[in-house]
C-alpha cells in the first residue's frame, strides 16, 4: 500500500454543548489537517495522486469552515463540532475530489497541541 499526506489548517471556533445542558465557552482553534491517500497502485505517473491536487481539494473544504463558529454552519447544526466529528466531515468532503484507484485512508484534526481526532472508514 502506498501512502501520501498533506498538511492544511484554517481558523475556527466551536462550543460544545454538554448532556446535563451546559455549554463550554466559545473558543478558536487553529485546526490542524492532515489528509492522507491511499492506493495499491501508483498512476502512470508513478504516482498515488498528485500533491497539489490533494492540496487544491483540502483547501476548497476548508475554506468553507474558515473564521466561522463551526456549530453554526448548516453540517454541524443541532450537534456539537467536537474534533471527532469535524474530522468525519472533512473526510466525507474531501473523499470525493481523490481520483481511483486511490482512495482517502484518513483525517486528523489536531485542535490543540496534544489533542488529535482521526477519522478512517471501518476496515482501513
Amino acid at each position: 500500500m502506498y501512502w501520501i499526506s498533506i498538511d492544511a489548517s484554517f481558523n475556527a471556533s466551536h462550543q460544545l454543548a454538554f448532556a446535563d445542558g451546559t455549554r463550554e465557552p466559545l473558543h478558536a482553534h487553529r485546526w490542524a489537517v492532515t489528509a492522507a491517500v491511499c492506493s495499491d497502485v501508483l498512476d502512470e505517473q508513478g504516482l498515488v495522486m498528485d500533491f497539489l491536487d490533494l492540496q487544491r481539494a483540502v483547501q476548497a473544504v476548508l475554506a468553507d469552515f474558515e473564521a466561522k463558529q463551526l456549530e453554526n454552519t448548516p453540517i454541524f447544526a443541532g450537534r456539537n463540532a467536537s474534533a471527532e466529528a469535524v474530522a468525519k466531515a472533512l473526510y466525507d468532503r474531501i473523499a470525493p475530489y481523490i481520483p481511483a484507484p486511490a482512495r482517502l485512508g484518513y483525517i486528523e484534526v489536531t485542535e490543540a497541541a496534544g489533542c488529535r481526532a482521526r477519522y478512517a472508514p471501518s476496515g482501513q
